[in-house]
């Protein structure tokens, strides 16, 4: 009978260690924001919200979230929330674009000073509608970009229709009052 070689098991791999959240946001959270200030060009704020959504997503994912991998998903996630913002970003500034000047299909159909007066407009447009009250933002938004009746408005924002009518008669006073040519609730 002889002895079978004597075999050196490794030891039990430990199990990945769950994160606890309130660490994770203590130890990424600057880290995460730096990363967005890289697609932000230079808005803080811009930067915040990416972060604040990247948090969200954490949270939401929390369950398997592990210490080991933590890093790398956090970064991939930020890349992912800043480009999805940029892109609404700029289909929002095309159909602004579309709304002040109907007539120019497409950049590549006007000349460099046509496609800065444009760049400049939809800039000043959106500033102007950043500087209304929250809701007659909103609902001008709703009108102007979505393109949707006062009663669709009033049924979204659970309004009733005079208000909503209420709130675009007042932001069309100040967009005016700002310099704005405001026709049917059009900057």
């Amino acid at each position: 009978m002889s002895r079978a070689p004597h075999s050196k098991k490794a030891p039990p791999a430990l199990p990945a260690r769950p994160v606890s959240f309130d660490t994770l946001y203590e130890e990424h959270a600057e880290d995460v924001f730096f990363w967005a200030m890289r697609y932000a060009a230079g808005r803080s704020g811009w930067a915040e919200d990416v972060t604040h959504d990247v948090f969200l997503k954490a949270w939401e994912h929390r369950a398997w979230l592990r210490e080991e991998d933590v890093r790398g998903w956090l970064f991939r996630v930020t890349q992912n929330v800043a480009l999805s913002a940029l892109r609404r970003e700029n289909t929002f500034r095309r159909r602004l674009a579309a709304l002040l000047f109907p007539s120019q299909r497409t950049e590549t159909e006007s000349t460099p000073e046509a496609a800065l007066e444009r760049r400049e407009a939809v800039r000043g447009a959106t500033a102007a509608l950043d500087r209304l009250p929250g809701q007659e933002r909103v609902v001008m938004s709703l009108k102007m970009l979505d393109d949707l009746s006062q009663r669709e408005i009033a049924q979204l924002l659970s309004l009733s229709e005079g208000y909503v009518s209420k709130l675009i008669s007042r932001a069309q006073g100040r967009l005016s009052a700002w310099g704005w040519k405001v026709d049917d609730g059009s900057p």
